[in-house]
């Protein structure tokens, strides 16, 4: 069985050296920047659970770890060939080739990195919230109702939301593979914030305001799911603008658990 820890400890050893590379490219200088900014979110990530053990050894990211750090390997290697001095011929015709290698490696990274997050955010949900307080009140009958007190739960907008996208991504004729991630990074986000519904942590202005920002997010999303339904040639949006539009929304998604993150295990700490 792989080590979790000596995983984490490898995948950030390889986030340090992407980095390093990066300073230092002489061709698809945009591409491999764009490669810092993403690893520098799963350093991000890694670094606040970096010891726990128990965590990082949970199924779900004992497996996302380890495709982490196999395609952070694949992305440093791509980022070191760009160092690599070479003709302006040579350069003409391989940079378009190597510019397609680094954005499917950014695109795997983003995807791989939300399993990552939203596997963190599974494990850790039990050990940083408690339920709120709950009280008795009598029904209409005399009989003794439990209503939870202030109740903070999952939108249920979100809910219907992640719903809808996952009934539109079975006719999308277009952008086919982001509106699959759509789909599955939603839903894994709606099911993560089903388990965080009625409790203490939700009452975080923070939080409130990342899941706000995810129903707004989710809204976007939907439009664009359902626009890649349409093929013809009267419609406006390219496919290509439409795929650059679905890889935003991928972000402000990843950019929101980041946030949740960030917000649950401060507030472990408080506990």
């Amino acid at each position: 069985m792989a080590d979790p820890l000596g995983s984490v400890t490898k995948a950030l050893d390889i986030v340090f050296k992407i980095k390093e590379a990066v300073d230092t490219v002489k061709q698809n200088e945009k591409d491999c920047e764009q490669i810092k900014k993403r690893v520098e979110r799963v350093q991000h990530t890694l670094s606040l659970f970096q010891k726990d053990a128990d965590l990082m050894n949970s199924a779900g990211s004992r497996t996302a770890l380890e495709a982490l750090r196999e395609v952070l390997a694949e992305a440093l290697e791509l980022v070191t060939g760009c160092k690599e001095e070479t003709n302006m011929c040579c350069l003409l015709i391989e940079a378009g080739e190597v510019s397609k290698k680094l954005n499917k490696a950014d695109q795997t990274i983003s995807n791989i990195n939300s399993e990552v997050s939203l596997a963190i955010m599974v494990c850790i949900a039990p050990h940083t919230t408690k339920p709120l307080k709950l009280y008795q009140v009598p029904d209409g009958h005399g009989r003794s109702l439990q209503l939870d007190k202030q109740t903070r739960s999952v939108p249920p907008t979100i809910s219907e939301i992640s719903v809808e996208i996952k009934v539109a991504v079975e006719k999308v004729q277009r952008n086919k593979a982001e509106c699959i991630e759509i789909d599955k990074r939603v839903n894994g986000v709606n099911a993560l914030l089903s388990q965080f519904g009625n409790t203490e942590l939700m009452k975080d202005p923070s939080m409130s305001a990342s899941v706000e920002k995810l129903h707004m997010t989710f809204c976007i999303a939907r439009t664009l799911v359902m626009d890649c339904q349409k093929r013809n040639i009267l419609f406006i949006r390219s496919g290509w603008e439409l795929s650059k539009q679905l890889r935003e929304v991928l972000d402000q998604i990843d950019l929101a658990l980041d946030d949740m993150i960030t917000i649950s295990a401060n507030y472990a700490c408080t506990m």
